[in-house]
């Protein structure tokens, strides 16, 4: 690339759609064989977008579905919630969740959610990594 040029753009590697590539369950077990619940749907990483700083995901949490508390000792990572309104746990406390609402966890922090409600929660998802965090069970 010459002085001034700027990168071309690759669209099938830098947009990705929730609705064309859909859901893939979370396959995580916890510390007592419980099985992790709720949907993910990648949307930027590093193998599927070539990002080398975040990785962002649609994520879907049916109505009695837990995310299990677990936290990630080398990376940050946000919850933007788009709807329903989850029981999100940050450390010690429970946070009754609504649409709209951004939720930051630093790395380190114990973190999960609960669809305690009727109705699917949907969420997007980012962390500080584009692949590879640690994931800690905490349950």
């Amino acid at each position: 690339m010459s002085a001034g040029s700027r990168p071309t753009a690759e669209l099938s590697r830098l947009v990705h759609n929730v609705h064309e590539q859909g859901f893939q369950e979370l396959d995580r077990v916890g510390l007592s064989g419980q099985r992790d619940q709720g949907l993910v749907s990648t949307l930027i990483s590093r193998d599927l977008s070539g990002s080398d700083d975040l990785c962002v995901s649609w994520g879907r949490i049916l109505p009695g579905q837990r995310h299990l508390c677990h936290h990630h000792p080398d990376a940050s990572e946000f919850y933007v919630v788009i709807s329903g309104s989850p029981l999100v746990y940050l450390g010690d406390e429970a946070y009754r969740a609504k649409p709209g609402d951004g939720i930051y966890i630093p790395r380190g922090l114990r973190h999960g959610a609960l669809n305690d409600t009727d109705e699917a929660v949907d969420l997007v998802v980012g962390v500080s990594k584009p692949a590879d965090w640690e994931f800690v069970h905490e349950e």
